[in-house]
């Protein structure tokens, strides 16, 4: 292994900040190249990134991981396609489920437009508002319960929030249906 690659584990392991953000520089490019191929938008893989390279350097500073004979690079990739399958599996899960609660209504969502549906809510969720967008993520991307979403943001009690995901889960509906 490069003297380089030995230094910059151990600058890691040391708690070094312009360690992280070296690794980070390095990397982001080729990782988001790399991720493509996953059919995951740039701004999923950012944040799928975002979250191995902090992975990777916790393991650095709070395990003192060494990599005996692998590149850091290879290191930092594995963890990245680990969170990408949790991330697919999480879209998966929003758009694949059986049964959407909206309001008390139950939606079936068939098994044999899945395919098209993730297309679908690829396309229009960003048709949805800021707001919308951010309390559906939390929820069925990050798997947030209400109260957790309550006790992190600004909503001021569980009803709102419930009332308020219902509603742009409606409207994601709606876009999806008249498409």
């Amino acid at each position: 292994m490069e003297k380089q690659q030995v230094d910059l584990q151990t600058r890691l392991r040391n708690d070094d900040k312009k360690a992280l953000e070296e690794v980070y520089l390095n990397y982001k490019d080729a990782f988001v190249n790399y991720g493509l191929r996953f059919q995951l938008d740039r701004e999923d893989l950012i944040d799928v990134y975002q979250d191995s390279v902090i992975a990777m350097y916790q393991n650095f500073t709070q395990k003192q991981t060494e990599l005996n004979g692998s590149s850091l690079k290879t290191y930092l990739f594995s963890i990245g396609k680990h969170k990408i399958y949790d991330r697919l599996k999480e879209q998966k899960q929003l758009v694949g489920a059986v049964v959407v609660e909206d309001d008390y209504e139950e939606i079936e969502l068939t098994e044999s437009i899945l395919s098209e549906e993730q297309l679908q809510l690829r396309k229009y969720f960003g048709h949805l508002g800021e707001s919308c967008q951010h309390i559906l993520r939390l929820f069925y991307y990050r798997g947030l319960s209400i109260k957790e979403i309550v006790s992190q943001t600004q909503y001021k009690d569980e009803n709102t929030v419930k009332s308020h995901k219902s509603r742009c889960l409606k409207k994601l509906i709606t876009l999806i249906k008249k498409d």
